[in-house]
């Protein structure tokens, strides 16, 4: 399997159902209409948030993965639409995880698919 998600130095691929990827343009507070009605913009930063799915996940892989962000600023690396390529090293906080249950039996679970964001900093 081709890698396209890590946190760090470990490679969550095999968790991911779905990784999307936008790519957001931040512009300064002078951004707007002038006195002419022309259009200025000041571009300040481009920043990228992934959306990442995790398919189904056991009890283990969930505890791996929450452990993973638990400190909630962390570094990931990501196949890029743009390039085909990794793009690595990128710091990253992570949106609010929220496991759901599929179903519990014999003291194991089973869990639904889960989005996540990576806002990079």
């Amino acid at each position: 399997m081709a890698t396209i998600f890590k946190i760090g130095d470990t490679d969550f691929s095999g968790y991911v159902s779905g990784l999307k990827v936008g790519m957001e343009t931040l512009l300064s507070e002078e951004s707007g209409r002038n006195a002419s009605g022309n259009t200025v913009v000041d571009i300040i930063a481009r920043k990228e948030k992934l959306y990442v799915t995790l398919r189904p996940l056991t009890e283990s892989e969930m505890n791996t993965f929450l452990t993973a962000i638990a400190d909630y600023v962390v570094t990931i690396s990501y196949r890029h639409p743009k390039t085909n390529q990794m793009r690595t090293e990128v710091q990253c906080y992570v949106g609010t995880p929220e496991p759901e249950y599929y179903w519990m039996a014999n003291g194991s679970a089973l869990y639904k698919p889960m989005q996540i964001n990576f806002i990079e900093m």
